[in-house]
């Protein structure tokens, strides 16, 4: 099994437990995957299910859904009960079987159900799964006639998950049940994701840092065309169509999640440091320009943004502050983009400060875990 670092993609998993969610605050701390509980056995839909899905897509996460199995119930009643709940909408993360329970039966009963219910919802709803369940039950209540599926394992308190017989790594590891995110009042849990959890197979990708440029991603909405999107994004309709395989440019549609290459480069420029922030629901110009240490009109000006009061969700701004990498003085604030392998004490230890400042002014909960393409404001 892999260790917590190979995990990409930061995530949490909710139910109606979880309440009321700020999705604007849960994604700013840099929450990036959300699985929504939506149906269990034949009988219960998650009354808040369509409530989070609204919140998730509108803040561009990416967006998984999970049943949680009950063995006295069909399996393909159960398959059906939550393929009708998911049908129609837009998600780009493998659908769950939440498997944890045995109810009385062999590990063979049950694990002949979970294939079941897994291929029916193959055949309902056309898209990838992926089978949730915990060590021990791996290890006692499941057979190898699973391992063609992948797996997200959930294992607390760990940093690699436990062996078990059937699979020997994971796309998804759930590392606690009670962790606290921005956004949601009590616990969640908390999660690492591998490309292998999206339904594409790596294609779909959030902020992510790429040689010769930024990659970040758009949701396609109803009337967008795709050199409208380029248009905006500053590219062109030949490159959005050559990096996300699209063989007809005049045919997108609405919840597809496209790549986005811009041309701004993160490095040096002449007298400072430039690097890019992508607007996120409820930013405003002036806030960050306050958090990057420059002003309103500098970033007005570089962006050649007309109206400073109208910025989107989305949009790449280019981001110059006035003091190189490793230089505080004058109380200007520069940012360091996280590459593969790096740890925040090695940060720290580079910019001459510590790991506790650096995750306080960053409001990262959990210092050891950051990833490639994440934004460190340096102080």
């Amino acid at each position: 099994m892999q260790s917590i670092s190979a995990g990409k993609y930061k995530g949490i998993d909710i139910s109606s437990w979880q309440g009321e969610v700020n999705f604007n605050q849960v994604s700013n701390s840099g929450v990036q995957v959300v699985y929504i509980k939506a149906t269990e056995g034949d009988y219960y839909l998650n009354p808040r299910a369509d409530e989070y899905y609204s919140g998730a897509r509108s803040n561009n996460m990416l967006i998984g859904f999970y049943h949680f199995f009950r063995p006295r119930v069909d399996a393909k009643t159960q398959a059906n009960y939550f393929s009708s709940y998911v049908k129609g909408k837009s998600f780009n993360c493998r659908l769950a079987l939440d498997i944890e329970l045995s109810d009385g039966y062999g590990a063979a009963d049950i694990s002949n159900m979970c294939v079941t219910f897994l291929e029916e919802v193959k055949r309902l709803t056309g898209k990838d799964v992926v089978v949730y369940t915990y060590t021990n039950f791996a290890r006692t209540s499941l057979t190898s006639i699973l391992s063609k599926y992948p797996l997200w394992i959930a294992n607390y308190d760990v940093t690699t998950p436990g062996d078990n017989p059937i699979w020997n790594s994971w796309v998804g590891f759930q590392y606690s049940e009670s962790g606290t995110v921005p956004g949601i009042s009590g616990y969640c849990p908390l999660d690492v994701f591998t490309d292998g959890i999206l339904i594409s197979g790596g294609n779909t990708s959030i902020p992510n840092i790429n040689q010769g440029g930024t990659i970040t991603t758009y949701t396609v909405k109803e009337g967008d065309t795709l050199s409208e999107i380029a248009q905006r994004y500053g590219t062109t309709t030949e490159r959005l169509a050559q990096i996300n395989n699209i063989s007809n440019p005049n045919l997108i549609y609405p919840g597809q999640v496209l790549r986005i290459s811009s041309n701004s480069s993160t490095g040096s420029t002449s007298g400072g440091t430039a690097t890019t922030y992508t607007v996120k629901e409820g930013d405003t110009l002036s806030e960050i320009a306050q958090r990057y240490g420059t002003t309103t009109e500098r970033l007005a000006e570089i962006n050649n943004i007309s109206n400073p009061n109208l910025i989107y969700p989305g949009q790449v701004l280019k981001i110059s502050s006035n003091s190189s990498a490793g230089n505080t003085s004058g109380g200007t604030a520069t940012t360091y983009i996280v590459k593969e392998g790096d740890t925040l004490s090695e940060i720290a230890q580079r910019y001459g400060t510590t790991t506790e400042r650096l995750a306080q002014i960053n409001n990262i909960s959990d210092p050891n875990l950051i990833y490639p393409g994440e934004v460190i404001r340096i102080n």
